[in-house]
Formats: structure tokens, C-alpha cells, sequence
């Protein structure tokens, strides 16, 4: 009886304890929970402990009750941070003071690609409006083909008569919208 032939190659015992490590090595983008109204706090200390942690701020206007008015940076993602680190480190990070918890899917940390962190920051230094919608899943597929976010992979949605560019987080189940002219979107076919 013959046996059919696999195209992959299984691994001896200890080059899969090497391939695991080696996994074990490499960053990720993982995302935090912080308690309320401590984003700024907690990435100050990452930055502190020399932890590449990024924190999306927008700037928006404040009415105080005396009617003052100020603009302040306010987290786009409230209570969540990105930090960039090995796996091994997120228990770590997660005993810093005002750090709830590494977000999981299943037992295992959720990781955020670089190319949506990346795609967040160029939004950021556009200068445009930025808005996050909560569980939203509507829209075409589409991709940037010209100016500075060229290349970037999203969803397009059209509100107020309006093109809107967002990148999807599912992992916190939030997506990060920008206002596109649509002569510079292009749609992607998923099959």
C-alpha cells in the first residue's frame, strides 16, 4: 500500500522546539485594555520602560462649563494601546499599572497587522477629519491607488453623499473612517 505523498515537510522534535522559539522571537502588533481615561498614562510608561507602543490621538474641541474652549488629543481607540513587542513580554506589560489586559481571541493574543498600524498612522498625519464606528462591517473592499496612503487596503462606505476610506480593527471590533475622493480608489475582487 502506498502512501501519499505530502508536500510538507514535518518537522523532527528539535527543530520544532527551534521554529516554536523562533515564533516566539518575532514582534507583533498586540493590542492592550486600559482602565478609563489612562491611555496617555499607560503609553508614557511603555515609552519610559522603552517599549515601542503606539497611541492614535485626534485633536478635537473642548467646551468647558465656563464655555472656555480648547483643543485637546483624545484617544481615537478609547482604552486600547498597540504595543509592537515578542510574545513572551505581554505578561510583562501586562502588570504595568493601568493595563487591564492583553485582548485575546480564544487563548491567544490578537495580533494587528503592520500594515493596518501603518495605514492608521499615515491616516493621522493627512490632517483630515478622522471617525471610528463601532462593529461596522458594510462596504466594498477597496485600495488606494494614488497619494499618500497608495497601496492601502480598505472597506469604502458613502455617507452624506460623502466617500469614506475606514480600515477595519475586528479585533477590538472598530473601524477608523477618512474622508476619499473615490478617483483614487480602485475595488478588490475577494474570492
Amino acid at each position: 500500500m502506498n502512501k501519499p505523498i505530502s508536500n510538507q515537510v514535518e518537522l523532527s522534535y528539535p527543530e520544532a522546539v527551534l521554529e516554536r522559539k523562533r515564533k516566539n522571537n518575532e514582534k507583533n502588533w498586540y493590542i492592550f485594555y486600559t482602565s478609563p481615561r489612562a491611555e496617555k498614562v499607560v503609553y508614557n510608561d511603555l515609552l519610559a520602560k522603552e517599549y515601542d507602543a503606539f497611541l492614535p490621538l485626534m485633536k478635537t474641541m473642548k467646551v468647558w462649563k465656563n464655555r472656555q474652549k480648547k483643543i485637546i488629543e483624545t484617544p481615537i481607540f478609547p482604552g486600547y494601546i498597540f504595543v509592537n513587542t515578542i510574545i513572551n513580554e505581554i505578561y510583562e506589560i501586562s502588570r504595568f499599572p493601568k493595563i487591564a489586559t492583553c485582548i485575546k481571541c480564544g487563548e491567544r493574543p490578537s495580533v494587528v497587522s503592520p500594515n493596518d498600524i501603518d495605514s492608521i498612522k499615515k491616516m493621522l498625519s493627512l490632517e483630515n477629519e478622522v471617525s471610528v464606528e463601532t462593529n461596522y462591517y458594510e462596504g466594498e473592499s477597496v485600495r488606494i491607488i494614488h497619494g499618500p496612503l497608495t497601496g492601502h487596503e480598505g472597506i469604502l462606505v458613502k455617507q452624506k453623499g460623502k466617500a469614506r476610506f475606514g480600515i477595519q480593527l475586528k479585533e477590538i471590533h472598530q473601524t477608523m473612517f477618512i474622508d476619499v475622493c473615490t478617483t483614487i480608489l480602485q475595488k478588490i475582487n475577494i474570492d
